[in-house]
């Protein structure tokens, strides 16, 4: 019997995660949700995942071991395999919710002509309070505008790889990702649009997501997603959102707070409204206070990410791969 949905979940190394979300898996699953597991072992070198799944006998489990050729590889690995009716692309860093399969229903019933569906991710109170912090700072109305998706509903709305529902009709019309890495959620998503195509939001089906990074890899992480979005602008026009470009207003606005005591009041009161919000969502004070500083870090990165990808993309016109070739992985030969 074919099952209905295909969790497919790429992973590089992490043999804890893994084994701690395969524990997730039988202990959050009902014994009537018709579900695979497909695990694609992205090349690892040090970590034996084959062992880890061996471990759960009890689990509608497939692995697959590739080189190494990224996460979009990966999942259309996965997606080649799949039996369902519905792809769940998820991380290996996250953990569900009690309720995370019923909802999981509710989403793909309540969008029945939605090809992708996107839930929220969320902190778990297990995880450290810097990751609690990052959460906060990447997912809040104050620091992201909202694009995340805190509200249910039908539109031009990005889902994330980190919790995605795409039904099959989507992979057989467009294929499946690029090799561009980060971007290739945007990206698919985009691909999907011009053929009409519709993407959901529905923020009640939720996962707790660890996100496993320091200051430094954070840093990165988001000179990247910077970076990768003014390249998606040159290969997608209409995409770009003035929302955006709010880092590089916000970096103005901080410089003139410096030397204008009107700015700098303006500022505290921005603070203020980010903290309490960060504090309402979070409940935990120690997790509130050290998203504030990341408030200017996330800004700052983000806007030097958007800067140095615009100078060669828009006015040397170099191309993507030519400008920036380690956001690209090596095509498979």
């Amino acid at each position: 019997m074919q099952p209905e949905f295909s969790f497919i979940i790429p992973v590089y190394e992490r043999q804890d995660e893994l084994e701690a979300l395969l524990h997730s898996f039988r202990q959050t699953m009902p014994p009537d949700f018709s579900y695979e597991i497909i695990i694609v072992d992205d090349g690892s070198r040090q970590a034996d995942l084959k062992r880890v799944t061996d471990h759960f006998p009890g689990l509608p489990v497939h692995y697959i071991r590739q080189e190494n050729a990224g996460p979009g590889v990966a999942r259309n690995r996965g997606m080649q395999q799949a039996r369902g009716q519905w792809f769940v692309l998820i991380d290996s860093d996250v953990l569900f919710p009690g309720d995370y399969a019923h909802q999981l229903q509710k989403a793909v019933a309540h969008f029945p002509q939605a090809g992708m569906i996107g839930g929220r991710d969320t902190d778990h109170p297990s995880f450290s309070v810097f990751q609690k912090a990052v959460n906060l700072v990447m997912t809040s109305f104050c620091t992201t505008g909202g694009i995340r998706g805190n509200k249910t509903r039908v539109g031009r709305f990005v889902p994330r790889s980190f919790n995605m529902a795409v039904h099959r009709k989507v992979w057989e019309q467009i294929g499946g990702f690029s090799d561009m890495h980060p971007g290739e959620d945007p990206e698919w998503v985009y691909r999907w649009w011009q053929t009409g195509g519709t993407t959901a939001s529905f923020p009640a089906w939720k996962i707790y997501h660890k996100r496993r990074i320091n200051l430094r890899s954070f840093i990165r992480q988001i000179r990247k997603f910077a970076r990768t979005r003014v390249i998606l602008s040159k290969l997608y026009s209409g995409t770009f959102s003035p929302v955006f470009l709010a880092p590089v207003l916000f970096v103005l606005f901080t410089v003139a707070a410096v030397f204008y005591v009107p700015f700098r009041l303006l500022l505290g009161l921005y603070l203020f409204c980010a903290f309490v919000e960060f504090l309402w969502r979070s409940r935990n004070i120690v997790a509130a206070l050290a998203a504030l500083p990341l408030i200017f870090v996330q800004n700052a990165v983000y806007a030097l990410g958007l800067i140095e990808s615009f100078i060669p993309i828009y006015i040397l016109r170099k191309k993507p791969r030519e400008a920036f070739p380690s956001l690209f992985f090596k095509k498979s030969k």
